[in-house]
């Protein structure tokens, strides 16, 4: 049964040239600024990111879709440490939810599934941008505004309330010629030791979609 969810996954992607979900993003890069209590995850002082930022479905040029925050931070050990978050709603019962966005402007960026991050409480991640991005869906509108001006997100972590605690500060720009470069970001195999999404059963059959995706379009990691 695993094999053949799989396997829908790499045929789907075959079919369509590109990743199941997400297929069309922006790529970027910058700075994590994390708050003194996730140093231990992060690492301290601001550390390097790689992002993606993308549409869910590929709706045509600016019409609504679900919008996607991809990022790759080094953690303390400067290894890769994946968030993959998109468009949900914050409450306790919406942040379960996909939603789709009008525009880049209106998004608010969640994890679906809750982390547990070392012996901390689960909390769910959100991410929310700061004010300027365009207020369409549209990549190209998207790509023109980071060529001027960077992009920046606050990283917030909440319980089961619907408090926000803020634990990092994101700055994105587009990526230089020199910069690395990922398409590949994947939270259920890249995280570290006391990290995990919960509940596990749900993060296997994710990566099952995941890794079935990528072998579809023939890209390993």
């Amino acid at each position: 049964m695993t094999q053949l969810f799989r396997q829908s996954f790499a045929g789907a992607a075959r079919l369509r040239h590109a990743r199941v979900f997400h297929p069309n993003g922006l790529p970027l890069s910058g700075r994590l600024h994390p708050e003194p209590e996730v140093e231990d995850l992060f690492g301290e002082g601001e550390r390097a990111v790689l992002a993606r930022m993308s549409k869910g479905i590929g709706t045509p040029s600016g019409l609504p879709d679900v919008l996607g925050l991809a990022l790759r931070v080094l953690d303390r050990d400067d290894k890769p440490f994946d968030l993959a978050l998109a468009t949900t709603g914050e409450g306790l019962l919406s942040r379960f939810l996909i939603t789709p966005a009008r525009g880049w402007r209106s998004a608010r960026y969640g994890s679906l599934m809750p982390y547990r991050l070392g012996d901390r409480s689960p909390v769910w991640l959100f991410a929310e941008p700061k004010p300027g991005l365009p207020s369409s869906s549209s990549l190209a509108d998207l790509a023109a505004h980071v060529r001027t001006t960077p992009v920046q997100f606050t990283l917030s972590a909440a319980g089961l309330s619907p408090r926000l605690r803020k634990i990092a500060e994101i700055t994105l720009h587009t990526v230089d010629e020199g910069d690395y470069r990922t398409d590949f970001f994947d939270p259920v195999m890249n995280h570290p030791d006391d990290v995990r999404l919960l509940p596990e059963l749900v993060g296997r059959v994710r990566e099952l979609a995941y890794s079935g995706s990528r072998e579809g379009r023939g890209e390993h990691p």
